[in-house]
């Protein structure tokens, strides 16, 4: 190997260690900074429907009839009440969540939250109905715990609203009538 062959691989060396270094940097800073941002996070969504909010606050509670239009759920099973509220398995296709209706305000609001252990954790999925000219404007907002630092800062700046995005659009279709059907089929 000759001297401009070493230079050159010296070189080559000093610009993968500097950028190793700047990626450990800016790694070792969104770590400090996601460490200041708290850990419970806050996403919403809002959808404006036709129907009045009777109609939309029956859809939301409808248990048997969830898993025909929700495309995140796979099945939904009743479970028996915990302090004194319904509860329900959702299954989904990569896991099932506990779920129990936390409070309710018959058609305003709803609040529903994860169950461990029979106690509410986040996240917790709040839906709140307002009458307006001509149908209703569902809001859902959704609280959750990110214990990452560096999740925190990522999901500060690109909010993970994807899940209420599918629901209210799931939702959507469903009060217009395009609903999943299940079929039995013989054996």
């Amino acid at each position: 190997m000759n001297w401009t062959q070493r230079r050159r691989r010296k070189a080559r060396r000093r610009v993968l260690l500097r950028l190793l270094g700047g990626l450990v940097g800016v790694l070792a800073c969104g770590y400090l900074v996601g460490l200041t941002l708290g850990s419970e996070q806050v996403v919403s969504a809002e959808l404006r429907l036709a129907g009045p909010p009777e109609a939309i606050w029956r859809v939301l509670l409808d248990l048997d009839g969830m898993p025909l239009w929700r495309s995140d759920l796979v099945a939904l099973e009743r479970l028996p009440e915990q302090a004194g509220r319904p509860a329900w398995r959702e299954v989904g296709r990569s896991s099932a969540r506990v779920i129990a209706l936390t409070a309710a305000e018959p058609p305003h609001r709803l609040v529903l939250s994860r169950s461990e252990a029979g106690e509410p954790s986040l996240p917790v999925r709040t839906f709140e109905l307002a009458s307006m000219e001509g149908g209703t404007v569902l809001t859902v907002t959704e609280r959750s715990l990110v214990r990452n630092p560096l999740r925190r800062l990522l999901y500060r700046l690109l909010p993970p609203r994807a899940g209420i995005v599918r629901l209210l659009h799931d939702l959507g279709s469903r009060l217009q009538g395009s609903r999943r059907e299940v079929v039995a089929h013989p054996e």
